[in-house]
C-alpha cells in the first residue's frame, strides 16, 4: 500500500524508554469510510485517538496548572454529554473492544472518557498543548506518538482522549470537530493512518435493521 512519511515526525527518545528512531507512516490513499472504519474497530487492533466532545464555548480555560477545578476550565455542554453517552451505547452495542484508555487531565476530557468508554486512567502528558511554549508543545506532541508506538493493541482497541493541537504536534493530524474520533493502526515501527468518525456518523446495529426492514 503507498504510504507517505513525515520525516520531521520523531517520538521522544529518552532513557527510560530506549526507542529506536520512528517515524509517522499515512496511506496517500483515500481514508476509510465511517462504516469501514467502525468495521475494523469491531476486530480490534487499533489505537483511537478521540478528541474532547462538544464544550461550552463561553466558558475559557483559567489557572488549569492543578486540572482539579472544573469551574476554571471550558467544560462539556449539555448537548454534547449526551451525544457521547449515545456513541457509548453504540460501541457497547456493537461490542467494539475496549483495552486501556488515556485521558488528558482536563475536566473535559476525563468526562468524555467516562461517558463514551466507561473508564480511564489520567495521563498528564496529554494535557492540551496550545498555549504552552515551543518546546514543551513539541515534547508533547513526540510523547504522544512515543505512547502510541508502545500501545498493546493486539486484540483491543487502545484509547487515547485529548484536544487539538497534539494529535497535530505529533502525527501532522488535526483532529475536527470536537468528538471526532481518529483511528490508527500500528505496523512495525510505523502509525498508518486510516480515517476519522464525526460524532453524528456513529449508527447502532437496531438503526441498520431498521433500515434493512
Amino acid at each position: 500500500m503507498k504510504r507517505f512519511l513525515h520525516p520531521t515526525l520523531k517520538p521522544l527518545i529518552t532513557s527510560c524508554l530506549c526507542l529506536p528512531l520512528f517515524l509517522v507512516a499515512a496511506d496517500t490513499q483515500k481514508a476509510l469510510s465511517a462504516p469501514e472504519l467502525i468495521a475494523a474497530l469491531q476486530s480490534g487492533g487499533h489505537i483511537i485517538y478521540m478528541r474532547h466532545g462538544e464544550t461550552n464555548v463561553t466558558e475559557r480555560d483559567n489557572h488549569t496548572d492543578t486540572f482539579k477545578h472544573c469551574d476554571n476550565q471550558r467544560n462539556l455542554s449539555k448537548s454534547g454529554r449526551e451525544q457521547l453517552k449515545e456513541i457509548g451505547t453504540i460501541i457497547e452495542d456493537l461490542k467494539i473492544p475496549i483495552g486501556n484508555v488515556l485521558s488528558s487531565p482536563y475536566c473535559r476530557t476525563k468526562e468524555t472518557a467516562q461517558l463514551t468508554f466507561g473508564k480511564y486512567s489520567v495521563e498528564p502528558d496529554l494535557q492540551f498543548s496550545i498555549g504552552k511554549n515551543k518546546q514543551e508543545a513539541s515534547r508533547l506532541g513526540k510523547q504522544l506518538l512515543a505512547m502510541m508506538l508502545n500501545s498493546g493493541v493486539e486484540h483491543n482497541n487502545h484509547v487515547f482522549v485529548g484536544h487539538t493541537a497534539n494529535l497535530k504536534d505529533g502525527l501532522n493530524v488535526w483532529p475536527k470537530p470536537e468528538g471526532v474520533v481518529v483511528v490508527f493502526k500500528k505496523r512495525g515501527d510505523d502509525i498508518i493512518f486510516k480515517g476519522m468518525i464525526k460524532p453524528d456518523e456513529w449508527t447502532s446495529p437496531l438503526q441498520n435493521k431498521d433500515s434493512e426492514s
